[in-house]
Order: C-alpha cells, then structure tokens, then sequence
C-alpha cells in the first residue's frame, strides 16, 4: 500500500513534465530566458532626402531607409537638403541636419555617446537620469555631457572651422570640456568654443536665442507630433516602456478585447488597404545587422513595435497583433523579427511566429559562425503591471497541439527564391496550397537542423541598389578630424574623468554644501572674524602650517592655523613635503642688504636738522648702561667678542 501511494505521489510530479515534453518546442524555447544577444537598438524614425549608413566592420555604404535598425558602431551621413531622426527610446531623439556626419561610438543600456566631426545636430531629452544612463556628444576636440532633460544643438560646421557652437534650450544643461579646459553651460545660453588657433579652450557665451534657424523650427515640430503621440499611448496599459515606437500605433489602428488573447491592436482597414494581399512581414525587405544577423525592416511607418515584439495572430479573419506571446517574459527583449523561417524546394519561407511559440532563433547558426559585438544584459528588469492575460484555456499545450499554426492562413506565408534572399528585389509571393501544407507541417524546434541562410558577404555585392550604392563616390562628408576632449573606450562616459582632469587638475572638489552650512553658524557665532564665514577655493588645498618662534629659544614649533591648537592634518598626498623647506628659503638670507639700503635713504633726507644731534652723538655709553640691565644682558653673556675689543682700546 505505501510503495502505491508513493508511486502515485512520483506520477502526480512527473506528469507536467511528461506533458511538456509532448512538443518539444515547449521545452526548448520559452520568452523567459535571456537572449544571447541584447544589443541596444536604434531606429530612424524619420527621414527626408538622400541619407546614407555604414555598418561597423563594412567598407560598404547603404541607403537608409524609415524604421532601420541602428546598432552601435554605425555610421550615418546626410546629403544636401536631407534630415534625419533617430529614436532611442520613447524619452530621446536625435536630429540630422543636411552634410552631417554621424557616429554612434557607445550604443547600449548603460548610456549613449555619439561622434559628430560635421555637421549639425539637435538632441531631445524629455526625462533623464544620470544614474540610469548617461548621454555624450563628441565633437572636435570637444566633449558635452548632458545633465538635464532638455534640448542640445551642437554646430560642428565644416573640418577646417576653428571653432564649434553649442546651444542649450528647453531647459538644457551640460558640461563642455575641450582639450584644456571645462565649464558648465546652462538653460538658455550658447557658447562658442574655440578649437584651434591661439584661442584653443576658450569660450564666449552669448543668448540662445540669437541662433534660432529652421532647423531648430523643424525639430520643434517634431517634438510637438511626438509629443501629441506619447499622451495617447497605451504604455505601462498595454505594453511596457520597452516597445519605444508603439506610440504609432494609435493613429493607425485601435484596441479590441479578445476572448483567445486578451487586448490586441488592429490595423484600419484604409490604413492597410494601399497594400495589395497585406499580411504581417510581406511588404518589406531582409537587412544584415552585424551583430543579430539578417533582420526585418518594415515599409509600413508604424510598424516598429509590431515586427520586433509580440505576436502577430490571425484572429476573426483578421490580423491583429499581441504585444506578448502566450509566455509572458520578465522583460520584453528586442527581436529581429518573429517569424518561422523554413525552406521548402529551392524556396525560403516565412510566416509570422504563432501566438504559443518562443522565439525561433532563425539567426543562431549565423551568429555563432560570425560572432559579433554587442552588449549583454543579465539584469531583466522588472515586469510592470499591465492588463491581464486574456482568459480561458487558450495558452494550454491542449490548445496549441490542437492547431499548431494558430490559424495562420496560406496566404499569411511569404515565398522567395532562395537565390533571392536577402538582395532587396521584394518578388515576394503566396505559396499554393501544397507548399502551404508542407511549410506548416515543420515545426519550429531546436533539435532540427536550422534553414542554411546567407550572410550579406556571401551575396558577394549583388543586392539591389535600393539597399547598396553600388558606386560609392569618394564621400566629401567623411573627414578625418579628431572628435572628443579625450579617448574615448566604447560603453564608458567621459563626464567625471573630464571634470577631474580639465577642472580639477586632478584634485578633490570642494565640498561646498557642508561649507556653507558650517560657515554660515560660524558666522551667527563670532561676528568679529571674518576669516570662515565663505568658503573659498575649488578643490581642497593643503593646509599651510604656521611656526611660532619662541623667545627663550630659536626652535621653530609648528601649530595650527586654526584658533585651538589641534596638529595639523595634511592629505595624503602632501606628507611627503617638509616644512622647514618653507619657512627657511634662500630668499629670505639676501634681504639684508635691502634693508641697509633702505636707512641710507632716510638719513639723506633730513641732513640739515642733524647736525645738532650729532654733538649729542657721545651719549650711547649713557645709554647702554640703562639698557643693559634691563633687556639685553643675555646678549652679552651670549657674545664673547666685546671684552677683547675693549682691552685693546684701554693701552
């Protein structure tokens, strides 16, 4: 009886598992575990004009084009009459003005510095926090750290300018730093910052508002659109802080309850009806990222969110789209896209990744082959309080067995010749019926041998001149000018180690709040000293030791300067210096005859009233008696030299 009761107990624990391990895609992918790669990203949210981007490790330059990714270590340049924005997250965006030059040198969760050698460019900074993350500028010779939210311009002009602007607004704030010197620049304020010349490291400040031109026009009105956008999203309703672009998606579609998978969004049908069959991840084209590998970019404007996150399900013959999949993660992590990627004959397929699948790594094989760089996040963040899951038994393994599709139509699967893929040439197409069926029937699962893709390199430059300039002309907007007050390493700031050097010279800051209170009770306690009542100095200085010389003796007693007569305490760095090289320089011992010079003067000027005390002049004998006894007699006993002198004048 006791070994049937236990063997029920084992069979009750095991059979979880058991059921799990029906699928083996419930068991190899789950949206809880942290990807391998979590590189920060980037998107260029608007664009005007010729613009133009190179990847890190690339000698190729591509067309940019709306809602392509941006990782670190790319560069980006703008044609004449060309504009840019770029969106980090839903609180900072960058803005291009036409012949600017654009590197981002640190792109990750831990801040943001970019290089801009020409050109100009405008930051806006709805919220900041310098401990979540910092934000830098590098410009010739020239470094800006940002302190506050607000707006920066920074003009860097052409490579040969012996001096660059920065221009604070909208509450702004930000130390400068050049390659001599710092200082801090406020709200409202622009400086003019000398890079070369006999002026290197000086600066003029002058009014904000004197430099006001249409490219600040412009990005005001992008701040008002973007503004208008974040206060009618759904952020931390429906999705979390992580999903930065969704704010799109209210002006495009709207908000339904599902029964099968609670709030999802749907596109207006005008909105979706310029596109001729739409389905999810059709109208677009595959790019190469160097770190994730081949990634999707959408031609639909609002369609950030929806292809690097969630789920998109074929619900009520509808397509409409989950900001989370049946698992929800602890944090919603950036994906190139979610789809299933499958070959089928000589073509490659695609469909959009069920609502019950974790992500399918479709790029794994590409990423251990050609390993990349990029920063890892082991520390998720915490999941915020959102709408509840949608109810029912629809996320069961019973459910997803049912239909292992999730009721993706044959018209949801995109067809390309393999010889095609990833070149740009969008002759993409619907599959019959069989090839549907046999696209459905493989299974997403990790044990099987993932689709062969190509990397961009193995296309050898045959990708169409919508993606590659294939003649690169020699590009005026590339100059070789130094950027930054100091080397910079990739994913650290600049900011103290600056402020240290160019404004510290290396030395311990003053710490003024405790001054200032200490002094101003000082002040209410003894009003007749003047001495603490302010603090002076920006750095701590060594404190100078006083010597009193004592009358009985030559001996030189150091004290404090201060009124007790506590020791003196030196930093550490100052202990190594002797005092008595101080107070007894070789300067001191050549003043004598300065002084003997001095008397001679005095006696020159009043030599007509001495000649009567001259005749009085035999009265020292007189008066050397009266002194001696009084002041002077350990002198003599000091100076053996006075009784030979008077044996010599008495024979």
């Amino acid at each position: 009886m006791y070994i049937a009761k236990k063997t029920l107990w084992v069979f009750f624990f095991l059979m979880p598992l058991l059921i799990l391990n029906t699928e083996n895609v419930f068991a190899n992918f789950t949206d809880d575990d942290i990807p391998e790669v979590t590189a920060k990203v980037a998107r260029i949210s608007f664009l005007r004009g010729d613009v133009q981007i190179r990847r890190a490790g690339s000698d190729d330059w591509e067309r940019a084009v709306q809602n392509l990714p941006i990782v670190e270590g790319d560069e980006i340049a703008t044609d004449a009459n060309a504009r840019l924005e770029i969106q980090f997250d839903t609180f900072r965006f960058l803005r291009l003005d036409e012949n600017a030059y654009l590197t981002f040198t640190s792109l990750r969760d831990e801040g943001v510095a970019v290089s801009l050698p020409q050109g100009s460019l405008s930051v806006r900074i709805l919220e900041f926090d310098e401990d979540s993350g910092f934000f830098e500028i590098d410009a010739p010779k020239t470094t800006i750290a940002v302190q506050r939210a607000g707006m920066y311009r920074v003009d860097t002009g052409n490579k040969d300018d012996a001096e660059i602007r920065v221009t604070l607004t909208n509450g702004g704030e930000a130390r400068v730093y050049s390659e001599n010197s710092g200082f801090m620049l406020r709200d409202g304020r622009s400086a003019k910052v000398y890079i070369a010349g006999d002026l290197t490291g000086e600066w003029d400040i002058d009014d904000a508002s004197r430099y006001i031109d249409n490219f600040d026009k412009w990005a005001l009105d992008r701040d008002s659109i973007i503004a208008k956008r974040l206060r009618d999203a759904n952020y931390d309703k429906y999705y979390d802080r992580d999903f930065y672009g969704a704010e799109d998606l209210n002006e495009n579609g709207e908000w339904i309850f599902s029964r099968d998978y609670g709030y999802v969004w749907r596109p207006y049908q005008n909105v979706i009806s310029q596109y001729d069959n739409w389905s999810p991840y059709r109208y677009g084209h595959w790019r190469w990222l160097p770190v994730y590998g081949w990634t999707w970019v959408n031609d639909e404007a609002w369609g950030w969110a929806t292809y690097h996150h969630g789920r998109w399900v074929y619900y009520d013959n509808y397509w409409v789209w989950s900001p989370y999949g049946q698992n929800r993660p602890r944090r919603s992590w950036w994906r190139p896209a979610l789809v299933v990627i499958t070959y089928t004959g000589n073509s490659i397929c695609w469909y959009p990744l069920p609502y019950g699948y974790g992500y399918y790594d479709y790029n794994r094989r590409h990423r251990r082959n050609h390993s990349g760089g990029g920063n890892n996040n082991n520390n998720p963040t915490p999941t915020p309080t959102l709408t509840p899951a949608p109810g029912g038994d629809t996320g069961s393994v019973e459910f997803q067995m049912k239909d292992r599709r999730n009721g993706v139509p044959r018209t949801g699967i995109v067809v390309v010749d393999a010889s095609e893929f990833g070149r740009g040439k969008r002759d993409y197409r619907i599959p019959t019926q069989m090839t549907a069926n046999e696209v459905f029937s493989k299974v997403p699962d990790d044990t099987r041998s993932l689709p062969i893709l190509p990397t961009f390199k193995e296309l050898n430059g045959k990708v169409s001149p919508d993606i590659l300039i294939q003649n690169t002309k020699t590009r005026k907007l590339d100059p070789q000018v130094k950027t930054g007050a100091t080397e910079r390493k990739s994913g650290t700031p600049l900011d103290e180690k600056l402020r240290e050097l160019r404004v510290f010279g290396d030395r311990t800051p003053t710490p003024r709040t405790t001054e200032r209170t200490s002094n101003s009770v000082e002040t209410k306690n003894n009003s007749d000293t003047n001495s603490n009542t302010r603090g002076t100095g920006a750095v701590v200085r060594p404190q100078t030791p006083v010597t009193k010389q004592d009358s009985g003796n030559n001996n030189n007693v150091e004290t404090s300067p201060t009124k007790t007569d506590s020791p003196v305490v030196r930093p550490r760095n100052e202990t190594r210096n002797d005092s008595p090289q101080i107070y007894t320089p070789p300067v001191r011992r050549e003043e004598p005859p300065r002084q003997e010079r001095q008397p001679e003067r005095r006696v020159e000027t009043p030599q007509p009233r001495p000649e009567p005390r001259v005749e009085s002049q035999p009265s020292p004998p007189r008066s050397e008696p009266k002194s001696e006894p009084k002041s002077e007699p350990k002198r003599e006993e000091s100076k053996p030299s006075p009784p030979p002198a008077e044996r010599k004048g008495k024979p």
